[in-house]
């Protein structure tokens, strides 16, 4: 059997990026999480094979939201060096991930484990990434969820700090994400 294509309804899907500082002791447990409000991705999965699959998503750097309660001048502040200092998304405007091999292993009825090797493009530099998804597979769906982590300085990104370097952002991101793929109409 052919394998089916998909499109991420992004509606019904999230990414989110996760930073955790460092620093003077009572701020330096601050961990905030920002939503992707702007991605899209394709995915294409044959049932019949547990390899051949592949995967494409892509998310504009400049739609990135903090999630977390703050005020407006600290949303401000954390704006202005996310965007300002460390993504440039007038640069560069998409981070990519394409994946180079799928393969997946049966955990239970219409559910398996995907093991993603692939390329990510994130501000003009290319690096390797894994992904570990769980799938759960329907008659016109695949949702994917799962979490992997990068290291900022392998794409070269500047790795932020604020109150004159006091609080720092680890060199570590999670990456979080809850994807429906929908069968693409013919």
């Amino acid at each position: 059997m052919a394998s089916t294509h998909y499109v991420v309804d992004t509606k019904s899907s999230q990414v989110t990026v996760q930073a955790f500082a460092e620093g003077v002791a009572g701020i330096a447990d601050h961990r905030p999480r920002f939503s992707v409000r702007e991605f899209s991705g394709e995915v294409q999965y044959s049932r019949d094979r547990s390899d051949g699959g592949s995967l494409v998503l892509t998310a504009r750097t400049g739609s990135l939201e903090i999630m977390d309660e703050v005020t407006r001048h600290e949303q401000e502040a954390i704006n202005r060096v996310m965007f300002g200092e460390v993504l440039h998304p007038e640069r560069f405007p998409e981070v990519t991930f394409r994946s180079s091999r799928v393969v997946c292993s049966p955990v239970a009825e219409n559910r398996c484990r995907a093991d993603i090797v692939g390329t990510m493009w994130l501000r003009g530099v290319e690096g390797a990434q894994s992904i570990q998804a769980q799938l759960v597979l329907t008659e016109d769906s695949v949702r994917a969820y799962g979490e992997f982590r990068l290291r900022q300085t392998d794409y070269q990104l500047t790795i932020a700090s604020v109150l004159g370097g006091a609080l720092r952002i680890k060199d570590e991101l999670k990456l979080g994400f809850f994807v429906v793929a929908r069968k693409a109409k013919v």
